[in-house]
């Protein structure tokens, strides 16, 4: 599969071949999606989706229940960290994710990972990822729901 960007001024956005935003993406759009090579694609989860936010007593807004039950504790942050990005890189290169929202932050993409509980099953759902030029893309919503 060739890549394809969304190219605005110096920026590059990579998105998979025919999976890429539709124009005008913008005001005065003059963005073009065009053919290119050479772009690193990096995959960031800030553990503190994990440390600050999923096992947060307060803030998880259920999540914490939830990942607990699968048998995740705070002390698998770094785990979950390292697989939710394999598995984000892995999928967007492979154009494995569904776009979403696209406003004045950017473009947001849906990304589905699994994930092997404590108790041996396999569990699949949604996260949130926001793309970035030069081939960064940022998770936003480590659990968006359930597949």
């Amino acid at each position: 599969m060739g890549t394809s960007a969304n190219a605005a001024g110096n920026h590059i956005i990579r998105f998979a071949e025919g999976k890429y935003p539709e124009s005008p993406l913008h005001d005065n759009c003059h963005c073009k999606a065009e053919q290119i090579d050479n772009v690193t694609i990096t995959a960031e989860c800030p553990i503190e989706k994990f440390t600050g936010y999923i096992f947060d007593a307060i803030q998880n807004k259920g999540k914490k229940v939830l990942f607990e039950h699968w048998g995740f504790t705070i002390t698998d942050s770094a785990f979950l960290k390292s697989e939710m990005e394999k598995q984000a890189h892995n999928a967007y290169l492979a154009g494995e994710y569904e776009l979403g929202k696209l406003d004045s932050y950017g473009q947001r993409i849906s990304i589905y990972v699994t994930l092997a509980t404590k108790n041996g099953k396999q569990i699949s759902f949604k996260t949130g990822w926001m793309t970035y030029p030069d081939g960064k893309i940022l998770l936003t919503t480590p659990f968006g729901g359930k597949v």
